[in-house]
């Protein structure tokens, strides 16, 4: 028997999501710091917090893999701004917004979101190689941008200048490579199955039901082509009859030490959800 479409766990998950936001712009951490600050500091703060709660809100009622980096930009900034405003219950919030956005149940749920006719999306792990770097990219781009125009307020025009020159430049690239990491995926298709990860891949895999001849969890690469981008525990290995072209990006081949294009016959993935993803393939 099927589960009720309301007690499905990608709704159940969002919903909590969406909830604890809304609480969050009840407790309204940057207007307890608007309060003691300027009214021109006052009124950025303001614009600020309510343009990006927004932005969530609309990102939460319309899932999708942009609206998934909408909210792994926003929502630990929320964390901070609450957690300077002192607001327990704003810190709450917005931890567990935190919390649940980042897991698997909720990312798939999102890039889901943009999933074109009949097709079913699994979320890929980011590659570890990958994590400090993007948490540090969110860290200059965020404190240059909103630390730029708080400085600007406070009639600092020095380095406020500077920190909103440097955001607005950042605003061309870090969005768009933060935005590469929410759009990488394994997608189930009725011919077969897509490996779409611009990250790892030059070019998106697309393996025929009829090519594939064994899909099964394993706990380290084999023999296997790792095209995880280096991640670490279980993942799955997918086996073709004969070898397929595969190319890779150039970040990817020069980690590997090999060439761009390759003729793989094994190669490994790793989905967010392995088990639900390996059900999904063997149904």
């Amino acid at each position: 028997m099927s589960k009720h479409p309301l007690l499905r766990p990608e709704r159940i998950v969002v919903s909590v999501v969406l909830i604890a936001w809304v609480v969050l712009a009840l407790s309204s951490p940057w207007q307890i710091i608007a309060d003691d600050a300027s009214r021109s500091v006052s009124w950025v703060l303001l614009t600020w917090g309510w343009l990006l709660w927004t932005s969530v809100g609309v990102s939460l009622l319309v899932p999708s893999p942009m609206a998934l980096t909408i909210v792994r930009i926003v929502i630990p900034l929320s964390v901070v701004v609450s957690v300077v405003a002192g607001q327990p219950i704003a810190v709450f919030c917005s931890v567990v917004a935190l919390i649940v956005c980042a897991s698997p149940v909720f990312v798939d749920a999102m890039v889901q979101g943009g999933a074109y006719g009949d097709e079913k999306r699994f979320a890929l792990r980011t590659p570890l190689p990958y994590v400090v770097p993007a948490v540090l990219a969110w860290a200059i781009y965020t404190a240059s941008l909103v630390g730029g125009s708080l400085l600007l307020a406070a009639q600092q025009y020095v380095f406020g200048a500077l920190l909103l020159a440097l955001g607005i430049l950042l605003s061309r690239t870090i969005p768009k490579r933060l935005h590469r990491l929410a759009r990488r995926w394994l997608v189930l298709v009725p011919v077969g199955v897509v490996v779409h990860d611009h990250l790892v891949l030059h070019e998106t895999i697309m393996a025929p039901s009829a090519k594939i001849m064994s899909v099964v969890r394993a706990p380290d690469v084999g023999e296997a082509a790792d095209l995880t981008g280096g991640t670490f525990g279980d993942r799955l290995t997918i086996t073709l009859t004969e070898a397929d072209k595969v190319v890779m990006s150039a970040i990817t081949a020069k980690t590997l030490g090999t060439t761009e294009a390759l003729h793989v016959k094994m190669f490994c993935i790793a989905p967010r959800r392995l088990t639900a993803a390996l059900s999904a393939i063997t149904q």
